[in-house]
């Protein structure tokens, strides 16, 4: 939320607390999203924005598009049409369909679109929101994201982000945990270590995280701006996880990036990108030809697939040029 304030330091913002369960279960995990759609549609019945703009995959967009859609209203979805191995793939393919107006990646999410019986009007391939920022070079200075995590000038660093894979029990979340921070520790390099989305599960890898706090081979946040994440990875030896960072911002930064596990399996990627299996024998094999200096410039040249920077202000004129109208709102599918 203070990150939200200072970007958009004139804006009205409200903060919707779902906090009906604190545990990582699924049943939790439900009770919260229930939670999310009954108090954002009394915050947009309240607001009657002219449009609600969702992103991803999340189940809170999902909520919040489920909302805005019984309420009348026009909702616009970015970043629908990619592909993911996690349960977020159903999330995403479900917000495209109750949204009105869509803003994929790349041309080829724009095809799946039309494929999942969406009207080509509706689509508009603008690139990516990720990388506008990165692109035009707002973000902290890497000396200066250094030093807000204590780490030196000089020093060598790895990033890196575990999340839940929600096909795997509890057990198999931990080992993965574990397979990435043991061949995180064996690297000899620290490790700058966030905390993990709220998927079920995720109190495992948080266990994990808390346990390594007072261990100076790793830095451990909660959580850092984005402003200071960009500028760590412009800096890093590498991305080590299975974050979707490896996949969108990684290779704007021609950063090496270990992608460990299924929860990106099908998402395309740069060559900025080493899949590995989740054991430590497997990440360290991976991690070692990511840190190569030959494998580092080979990225010299790489010509990232998710746009040039100017997503958000495609978004705004398209925005700007389409009526709200019983054309846009009374939706049926072109199949």
């Amino acid at each position: 939320m203070d990150e939200v304030r200072t970007d958009f330091p004139h804006a009205e913002l409200e903060l919707i607390e779902m906090g009906t369960g604190r545990d990582d279960s699924p049943l939790a995990r439900a009770a919260n999203l229930a939670a999310c759609l009954g108090l954002a549609a009394r915050v947009l019945q309240r607001r009657r924005p002219d449009v609600v703009l969702v992103h991803g995959d999340r189940g809170e967009h999902l909520m919040v598009a489920f909302a805005a859609l019984q309420l009348g209203l026009a909702v616009v979805h970015t970043q629908g049409g990619e592909r993911s191995g996690n349960l977020d793939e159903i999330q995403r393919h479900a917000i495209s369909k109750l949204a009105h107006l869509h803003f994929p990646e790349t041309e080829d999410a724009g095809e799946r679109l039309r494929r999942l019986g969406e009207d080509d009007w509706r689509i508009h391939v603008v690139g990516s929101t990720y990388v506008d920022r990165i692109v035009q070079g707002l973000y902290a200075p890497p000396s200066e994201a250094r030093a807000a995590v204590g780490l030196g000038p000089e020093e060598r660093f790895l990033l890196v982000l575990v999340h839940p894979e929600t096909y795997l029990e509890r057990e198999g979340i931990r080992a993965q945990a574990v397979a990435v921070l043991e061949a995180a520790r064996r690297s000899g390099l620290r490790s700058v270590v966030t905390y993990p989305a709220s998927d079920p599960g995720y109190e495992v890898i948080v266990e994990q995280l808390r346990a390594l706090e007072c261990d100076p081979a790793f830095v451990v946040r909660r959580n850092l701006d984005n402003d200071v994440y960009l500028g760590l990875m412009a800096g890093a030896e590498a991305l080590l996880g299975n974050s979707s960072a490896a996949l969108v911002e990684a290779p704007y930064f021609r950063l090496p990036a270990v992608n460990v596990g299924r929860r990106q399996t099908g998402r395309a990627r740069d060559a900025s990108v080493l899949d590995a299996e989740a054991t430590v024998d497997a990440v360290l094999i991976a991690l070692e030809r990511a840190r190569d200096p030959g494998f580092r410039h080979s990225l010299s040249s790489l010509q990232p697939r998710l746009g040039d920077g100017r997503a958000s202000e495609r978004i705004v004129a398209k925005l700007k040029a389409t009526p709200l109208d019983a054309r846009l709102l009374e939706k049926q599918l072109a199949y």
